[in-house]
């Protein structure tokens, strides 16, 4: 949309020059002000519906043709491929949001919006009911189990443990586990802390247990050149011959890793990423960790969030049920 556009704004229009930025790239990069992981997620859900390479390949005409019908047979489509409620969701709220930001504008000081409506709007009813399906973790024994199956004579293998480790201790999601630099790791007076931008773009200072530190920098001295910490390199990298060779992991990656590894170690458990973090904050449950530091390790914005997984613990351990007695 390399026309000028308006946007009206408190009864005012105003009038904004793109400066041959495509209109959905600048959209992401509002939202990347805030968030750039938000941002990054926007972008996959917009160029997988409208099943492009770019957002530069997405046209106004692309965008109008959109209608009701789509949406809804778009919902359908991922139940179908069997994503889970909560991806559908997230995936109609991204495009939900670069319609609704589109509608605020007008082409050329003209009377003609740029879109009419939001076909997406109205789908909050249409949306699949979010199941109760518990997310499998493992138990402290499995964790053990799980990191003493890795062989780490190899340096995919001190990897795999190193993130495993990292992920079990501190309960990080998969997007700040893959974006830690090198210069994210510091000391913090006695401590060794690694920071990491939160959803929201907050910062977070997490604290590193000695055995992982120490499984960090084992990996780390085998994986540079010469040993050298170079300081702006992602910490955990790619060691194959496809295309990842030496570049940061991405999220598929991880959950492939996961699977090896449980599969290797006889877990005939379906874990993702976010096993290790669901793992990690049930175990420090179990230890009688307030809810007030769960939620502050978890990195929760909301306590309410917490709350679910504290609720889950409890239904199983203090269950009614057990006090049936008909044997």
């Amino acid at each position: 949309m390399n026309e000028e556009i308006c946007s009206v704004n408190a009864g005012e229009v105003m009038t904004y020059k793109p400066d041959n930025m495509h209109f959905i790239r600048h959209f992401l990069s509002i939202k990347s002000v805030k968030s750039i992981n938000t941002s990054k997620s926007y972008e996959r859900d917009i160029k997988t519906f409208f099943n492009v390479d770019r957002v530069e390949d997405i046209t106004l005409e692309d965008i109008r043709k959109v209608n009701n019908v789509h949406a809804e047979q778009y919902i359908m489509y991922l139940q179908k491929k069997g994503y889970s409620s909560a991806t559908v969701n997230r995936k109609i709220s991204s495009l939900s949001a670069l319609y609704r930001w589109l509608m605020k504008y007008r082409e050329n000081n003209s009377d003609v919006y740029v879109v009419k409506y939001n076909p997406f709007q109205y789908l909050k009813n249409e949306k699949p009911v979010v199941v109760s399906k518990e997310t499998e973790f493992l138990t402290k024994e499995e964790c053990k189990m799980l990191l003493a199956s890795i062989d780490t004579s190899t340096l995919i293998g001190l990897r795999d443990k190193a993130i495993l480790a990292l992920a079990f201790t501190t309960a990080l999601r998969k997007s700040e586990i893959i974006n830690i630099r090198l210069k994210d790791i510091i000391r913090y007076g006695n401590y060794h802390v690694i920071e990491v931008i939160r959803k929201g773009g907050k910062k977070d200072l997490i604290k590193l247990q000695d055995n992982v530190r120490e499984l960090i920098e084992l990996y780390v001295k085998k994986s540079s050149a010469e040993g050298e910490w170079e300081k702006d390199r992602y910490l955990f990298l790619g060691h194959s011959v496809n295309g990842l060779n030496g570049k940061k992991l991405n999220h598929n990656t991880l959950n492939l890793i996961i699977k090896r590894v449980c599969d290797n170690a006889g877990i005939d458990k379906k874990l993702k990423v976010h096993s290790t973090r669901h793992t990690a904050i049930t175990m420090v449950i179990n230890e009688g960790v307030t809810l007030e530091k769960v939620r502050d390790f978890a990195g929760h914005a909301n306590i309410s969030t917490t709350n679910r997984y504290l609720h889950s613990v409890d239904k199983i351990e203090n269950n009614p049920g057990d006090l049936i007695d008909i044997f």
